[in-house]
C-alpha cells in the first residue's frame, strides 16, 4: 500500500506469526511451571495441565498459525473507526473500534465491538504475520485517527 494513495482504510492479509506462537508457548509453559508449585492434589494439577494444553493448541491454531476456520484471514480498518474482519470460512463481521487498542512496533491488539453492542473483542496483529507497510499504516491510523 502506498501512503500517497492512502484512502483512509488499511487492508491487511492476516498470515501465521512466529512471534505470536512463541508468546503463546512461553505463556502456557510459565503457567504449567507455576501449577507444579501449587499445593493442589495431583488430580487437579493434571486437569489444569490438560486444560492448559488444550488452550495452547486452540490458541496456536486460531491466533498464531491462522489455520482454524474461525481465524481472521483479512482485516480492514477504516479511519472512521469501522472494522471489517473476513474469516477463513468466508464470514464477514463488521464492527466499530473501541478505545484502548494496544499499539507497538511489533504487535497491535485491536479492541472492537459489534454494532449492536455486547462484549469487547480483540484481534491480534503481529508484525511478522502481515506486510510491513500495512502494519505501519495500521499503527499510524490507530495512533492518529482521521
Amino acid at each position: 500500500m502506498d501512503s500517497a494513495g492512502f484512502s483512509g482504510a488499511v487492508r491487511l492479509q492476516h498470515g501465521s506469526s512466529r512471534l505470536l506462537a512463541a508468546t503463546l508457548i512461553a505463556g502456557h509453559m510459565a503457567g504449567a511451571v507455576g501449577l507444579l508449585f501449587t499445593q493442589w492434589d495431583a488430580v487437579w494439577i493434571r486437569l489444569a495441565l490438560l486444560a492448559l494444553g488444550l488452550s495452547l493448541v486452540l490458541g496456536l491454531r486460531r491466533e498464531a498459525w491462522r489455520c482454524a476456520m474461525g481465524s481472521v484471514a483479512q482485516l480492514v480498518v477504516h479511519g472512521g473507526g469501522r472494522v471489517l474482519l473476513i474469516r477463513r470460512d468466508g464470514r464477514r463481521i463488521e464492527g466499530t473500534l473501541v478505545s484502548g487498542s494496544f499499539v507497538a512496533p511489533f504487535l497491535v491488539i485491536l479492541r472492537w465491538r459489534l454494532p449492536g453492542g455486547g462484549r469487547v473483542r480483540h484481534v491480534t496483529v503481529a508484525a511478522d504475520g502481515t506486510d510491513a507497510q500495512g502494519h505501519r499504516l495500521l499503527r499510524v491510523l490507530l495512533r492518529h485517527p482521521l
